[in-house]
């Protein structure tokens, strides 16, 4: 297996690429056999330090609008269509906003990310997130992306008119899968928007949650469907159960496994940002400074919508120690 596992190693640093039979082979070996596994590591690394950006990609997040969510999102505390007790709001204000960002900043982050709980945004809501994203346009360094929903066209391009350079649109999981996670919007409505990004000229954002009660398959399924978007980002969450959801009981996922399939993502995806966010210090603790040696160069940091996160400089100073560089940041 070693030997299979630095072959394709080498054909991925050579421009190639790993067919679903080669990766199904790598993603079943058993979380026991740590040496092959530990083979398995140090090749994703060596991946994502010879194709991938080095620059740690570190991004805050605000949650710009929270709860009465009327999508069925089964690991969502913020749906409405569960009893979860979550803090709900309607859109920040812009000033609002900006405050965030600008915490963010100072916390020593230069990416920033408007997310709110809504399937599409009302045009007057729209409005509002446009207004917070000029204000960090104009008073902060940062550099902005947005997580708002569904998105045409005509959206998006004016949300590249106030600084927005990526979005975030998670597929979450594999299409066979979908319907069980979520059915008030199908998996083409997600696939839509991600084509409306790509033809708009913005970055694409979009990943998914491990340990739902998906399959290693499912978890391919997931890589291969975002490499046809050749995916600048794709955010790995690891489930954090809410309470009152229909996910609150679902086995939590071993911490061997998803480093394991964090690795199988880089060979699948070498040149993409693999970003570690939610479920992350719950799930993995210490475990968290291997999933960076197996391929992961980005942090979602500061917290996440619903449940907080660890201290900024802790993840910086991971990162560090990986071989990432840490950008410099300084605020107006």
């Amino acid at each position: 297996m070693k030997e299979f596992i630095s072959d394709l190693k080498n054909r991925v640093l050579t421009g190639g690429s790993v067919t679903k039979d080669e990766a199904r082979r790598l993603i079943e070996i058993p979380a026991t056999d740590r040496d092959t596994l530990d083979h398995l590591i140090n090749a994703a690394n060596e991946i994502t330090h010879k194709m991938a950006d080095i620059d740690a990609d570190l991004c805050s997040l605000v949650n710009a609008k929270s709860g009465n969510c009327t999508e069925d999102c089964a690991f969502c505390s913020q749906s409405s269509h569960y009893q979860t007790g979550v803090n709900t709001y309607e859109i920040l204000s812009p000033e609002q906003v900006l405050a965030s960002g600008k915490a963010a900043e100072a916390r020593g982050v230069d990416r920033f990310c408007v997310v709110t709980a809504m399937g599409v945004l009302t045009e007057d809501q729209f409005e509002q997130v446009l207004d917070g994203f000029r204000l960090l346009q104009q008073k902060t360094n940062l550099k902005l992306e947005a997580s708002i929903g569904g998105l045409n066209r005509e959206r998006l391009e004016r949300l590249k008119e106030v600084g927005v350079t990526r979005i975030n649109h998670n597929l979450e999981t594999s299409e066979r899968y979908y319907k069980e996670i979520v059915t008030t919007h199908s998996y083409q409505d997600r696939i839509d928007t991600l084509k409306n990004c790509r033809e708009a000229g913005m970055e694409v954002c979009s990943g998914g949650i491990l340990g739902m009660g998906e399959t290693r398959e499912d978890r391919l399924d997931l890589a291969y469907e975002l490499a046809k978007f050749n995916a600048d980002v794709m955010p790995i969450n690891v489930l954090n159960p809410r309470p009152g959801t229909p996910l609150e009981h679902v086995e939590k996922i071993e911490p061997m496994e998803v480093i394991k399939t964090i690795c199988v993502f880089r060979f699948i995806l070498p040149k993409t940002c693999l970003k570690l966010g939610g479920g992350r210090e719950v799930n993995l603790g210490p475990y968290q400074e291997l999933a960076v040696k197996a391929g992961v160069n980005g942090l979602i940091v500061g917290g996440y919508l619903t449940t907080p996160g660890g201290p900024v400089d802790r993840d910086r100073a991971m990162m560090e120690r990986a071989g990432y560089r840490i950008p410099a940041v300084s605020g107006h």
